[in-house]
């Protein structure tokens, strides 16, 4: 039977509690503790065992007497009279795994921890916005900040200390440091102080009113092309000479600027840096898939957690990079990335859980990290007899180990690669990857994550023309809509077999956009109603009367809390601009598209000051005032969708309803369908009588294809769509084809 943790003592009516939820969780949970009885039992309990994170029930049976993030916790520290010493991280995560074992998971830290604070653990991910606030704390303090975060707090939740992962020692010094200077009544003002500056200086971050200004323009593209050709590593790729992060953000941008402007030095800095992308031991060659980031600047040793939203923005990323120079490499990266979503992190019902750990056991039955993934010379030989020295030259493992667990797969920068020989080898030695231990596997189901993932799988359905991966993305556009939407508002999270936590502006944007992209793909029309009602809670719950959105719904400790800036995944007022902006063009929304531009010029000052903080942003505000750039679009009200493929033909789909004016339609006025800088092939058309007119005309309905011949430059088209009784304004729309075409 569990015991009290050391320094604390329990009501009897809640370690009842705490003990029934234990035995609830059945003979198959595995306590995360080296404290166990003989009986393998955990010696202790918490009140994180009745949490549904993953990240919090990990630390469920620590000796720390933990509470999780709430009004209970901050209660029970005013009462006591204690500070809060708060730990933030997630399930993934390497460090807070590591803190977990030297310091929160022994008795002796405990004791200190239980005696003199109120413990409280949050899990970033189902908080982002309380995330915000903290990390934001640590960074102002520290100079820098990453997870774990440990945050010193008044029983009222403003920070005067701060850092992120400290070994027992230190930690337990500091701890006493912080008791001690507590305990002493005349230094009590000095940390009302400190916590009143930091406060001060994550208001001013936090500040809702941003002068208004003029979007960005020209010169503010130019400049941000500049600073990522600037900061490129020419050696290795990417943005970086220590540690590398994908940094889709910026992928993005670049390519866009290429697609509108055709500006090549755009192109070869984000192509280069897909290139070692797809090459690196960051890509999961043997599963499919992306690692969060690599510790080197070559790309090779991965911190090997998976995160989906990595997996999302990536699939985009590459697919765009396909689209702009043809190279087949990224459209398999991206398709083996749906593959391993499919396989590895889609729940029985077709949602995507949130994410893989990077530690797993080794064949000690340790916990270590990247043990899951390398693959040593001799597993090669024994699984490839007769591929083995193929499989070692070309997938560097005979090379020396960069990781203690052994060699990392990865592939040799520019070289040419046999994938028609290669791809067999990858999935037998897949397989025998797949007996050992999986890691650790985050089943939270994050809104705004799938969000991302489910525009990646739409987008790809109309660039590779393959309608299984539209189907995924509905699959899991239905899930979550059943499961998380209230009627007006939307739930963050399905864990536990339950929804939870109120949605952050996040999880509207990229949810939204996922909805639209699933239109785009589908031409069914409740993924526009979805994203509709989606865009109007948006309003209602994170407007804030001076412009901007914030991140939720609810104010935290120190008042509204907004995004700063793009980091690993798009901001949410960044992403929004986009969101409000599209969904009002195709439901012809005023108040949308006003609150779209109200939203703009509130950012615009620091879009155009630092262009690089918000590069979703940007692409954002271009599409307000040009339209998106890909060569799949969405026009004229979403009555026309339009596909230019690589192979040069132009796919039409009309909305049904509706039609298109044939390239020779007939009748006065009329403005027929048109394609510059290329030779079309159009078809004749269909004889129709509109209601409109007292002759025939031609028509296209339904689906259309143009094949095109001798493209020269940019494809223009120009169209108007009709229905019985109205023509809407003519379009015009400019595809890029990849130089060569």
């Amino acid at each position: 039977m569990p015991i009290d943790p050391p320094a604390a003592a329990r009501e009897p009516a809640l370690q009842e509690r705490l003990e029934a939820a234990y035995a609830a969780k059945g003979e198959e949970y595995e306590p995360r503790t080296h404290l166990k009885g003989e009986d393998g039992a955990a010696k202790y309990i918490n009140r994180l065992i009745l949490e549904p994170s993953p990240y919090l029930i990990q630390h469920a049976h620590n000796p720390v007497d933990w509470h999780p993030w709430g009004e209970e916790a901050m209660e029970r520290a005013r009462e006591e009279g204690k500070p809060i010493f708060l730990s933030v991280g997630y399930a993934t995560c390497h460090w807070c795994h590591v803190m977990e074992e030297e310091s929160f998971d022994d008795e002796q830290v405990a004791a200190l921890l239980n005696a003199h604070f109120i413990p409280v653990k949050l899990d970033r991910e189902q908080r982002p916005d309380l995330d915000q606030i903290y990390i934001t704390a640590t960074q102002l303090q520290q100079g820098h900040a990453g997870w774990p975060n440990s945050v010193w707090l008044l029983p009222d939740g403003r920070p005067f200390h701060t850092g992120t992962y400290f070994p027992k020692h230190q930690f337990m010094g500091i701890l006493q440091a912080v008791a001690d200077t507590w305990a002493t009544p005349a230094k009590r003002p000095e940390i009302e102080k400190v916590a009143e500056q930091i406060a001060a200086a994550i208001q001013r971050q936090q500040a809702a009113r941003l002068m208004s200004s003029p979007p960005p323009g020209p010169e503010h593209f130019n400049a941000a092309v500049a600073q990522l050709a600037n900061m490129h590593n020419d050696r290795f790729g990417g943005f970086s000479e220590s540690q590398q992060f994908p940094q889709e953000g910026f992928l993005l941008f670049l390519l866009d600027q290429w697609r509108r402007l055709g500006e090549e030095a755009a192109l070869a800095v984000a192509t280069a840096t897909l290139d070692a992308i797809a090459h690196g031991g960051i890509h999961d060659h043997l599963g499919g898939g992306f690692h969060r980031y690599t510790v080197d600047p070559n790309w090779r040793t991965p911190h090997f957690e998976k995160m989906l939203y990595n997996q999302g923005q990536l699939a985009r990323a590459f697919i765009e990079g396909w689209e702009a120079t043809g190279n087949a490499a990224y459209a398999r990266a991206a398709k083996r990335t749906f593959a391993y979503v499919a396989r590895d992190m889609t729940d029985p019902e077709g949602a995507f859980y949130s994410a893989e750990d990077a530690d797993s056991l080794d064949p000690r039955g340790v916990l270590e990290e990247g043990a899951f993934y390398v693959i040593a010379p001799e597993v090669a030989r024994e699984v490839l007899p007769d591929d083995a020295d193929f499989a070692i030259e070309t997938l560097g493992l005979g090379e020396h180990a960069t990781i203690e667990a052994g060699p990392v797969v990865h592939l040799t920068p520019g070289a040419a690669v046999d994938y028609d020989r290669l791809d067999p080898v990858l999935e037998a030695l897949r397989l025998h990857r797949d007996r050992r231990p999986r890691p650790l596997r985050d089943e939270k189901i994050i809104a705004g994550w799938n969000g991302l993932m489910i525009r990646a799988l739409a987008e790809g359905a109309v660039a590779f023309e393959t309608p299984e991966y539209a189907e995924m993305a509905a699959k899991a556009g239905d899930v979550l809509w059943s499961r998380l939407w209230a009627g007006d508002h939307f739930y963050r999270l399905w864990a536990g077999g339950a929804a939870l936590e109120e949605g952050a502006l996040e999880d509207y944007a990229w949810l939204g956009l996922g909805y639209l992209a699933l239109f785009e793909a589908t031409g069914d029309a409740v993924w526009c109603d979805r994203a509709a009602k989606l865009a109007a809670a948006t309003l209602a719950r994170f407007d804030d009367g001076a412009g901007r959105l914030k991140m939720a719904a609810n104010d935290g400790p120190m008042g509204p809390v907004y995004d700063s800036a793009d980091s690993a995944t798009p901001a949410g007022e960044s992403s929004a601009i986009e969101f409000l902006g599209r969904t009002a063009d195709l439901t012809q929304d005023a108040q949308l598209s006003i609150r779209a531009e109200e939203l703009r010029a509130a950012i615009s000052a620091p879009m155009t000051e630092v262009p690089l903080l918000r590069p979703e942003g940007i692409i954002g505000s271009r599409i307000l005032d040009e339209g998106t750039s890909t060569l799949r679009r969405t026009l004229a009200q979403g009555t026309l969708g339009a596909h230019l493929t690589l192979t040069g033909a132009l796919r039409l789909k009309i909305a049904e309803g509706w039609h298109l004016n044939a390239a020779d339609p007939g009748g006065e006025g009329l403005i027929g369908a048109r394609i510059d800088g290329a030779r079309a092939a159009w078809p004749e058309g269909k004889a129709i009588q509109p209601g409109f007119s007292d002759t025939e005309i031609r028509v296209y309905e339904g689906e259309v294809t143009v094949p095109l011949e001798e493209i020269t430059g940019p494809v223009m088209l120009h169209a108007q769509t009709c229905s019985d009784t109205v023509c809407l304004e003519p379009i015009t729309a400019t595809f890029r084809l990849p130089s060569g075409r």
